[in-house]
C-alpha cells in the first residue's frame, strides 16, 4: 500500500472534510446516473446565485445548507459521499467524508480546493446535491433518486 496523499484526498481535507475512504455501498447511485442527475439536458436547479452578486459566495453558502437541511443530506454525524475532485474523480467514485467544519460548504471547496463545481450524496444514496458553475450563475441542483419514474 502507497504511503502517497492521492491529490484528491489533499484537496478535500483542505477544506475540513476528513476523508473516511472510498464507499462503494450497492445503496449508492451509480456514478453516470448521478452525473446525468446533476449536468443532464434537461436538469432544472433548485436555485441559483447570480455571478454577479456582492455577497454571492455567502448567499451559495446559505441557500446550500438550507437545501442540503432539507433534503437529508448529511448524516447526524455530518457524512456524506462525494465525488474526488479533479481529474479522474468519476473513476475513483464515491469518497465518504465528515465534514468538521459544518457550514460553508460551497465556498470551501472553492477556496480552499479549487472546485467550483461538485456532487455530493447521502450515505444511503437517496439523495443527490450539486454546485454547478453555469454561465452566468451558480445553480444548486438537488435529486431524489428513486422519484424519476414517479411523472412517467
Amino acid at each position: 500500500m502507497s504511503d502517497v496523499t492521492p491529490d484528491w484526498q489533499r484537496r478535500l481535507e483542505a477544506c475540513g472534510l476528513r476523508v473516511e475512504g472510498r464507499d462503494t455501498s450497492p445503496d449508492l447511485p451509480d456514478v453516470r446516473r448521478a452525473h446525468l442527475a446533476w449536468a443532464g439536458y434537461e436538469v432544472k436547479p433548485s436555485a441559483t446565485v447570480s455571478h454577479a452578486r456582492p455577497d454571492a459566495a455567502a448567499e451559495l453558502d446559505r441557500l446550500w445548507t438550507s437545501l442540503t437541511e432539507s433534503a437529508g443530506l448529511r448524516t447526524e454525524e455530518d457524512e456524506f459521499c462525494m465525488l474526488a475532485p479533479g481529474p479522474g474523480g468519476h473513476g475513483t467514485g464515491w469518497i465518504r467524508v465528515k465534514d468538521l467544519i459544518v457550514t460553508g460548504l460551497p465556498s470551501r471547496l472553492l477556496s480552499d480546493a479549487g472546485l467550483g463545481e461538485f456532487m455530493a450524496v447521502s450515505v444511503d444514496g437517496r439523495v443527490m446535491c450539486a454546485v454547478s458553475d453555469e454561465e452566468y450563475d451558480k445553480w444548486i441542483v438537488v435529486h431524489r433518486f428513486g422519484e424519476e419514474a414517479d411523472g412517467a
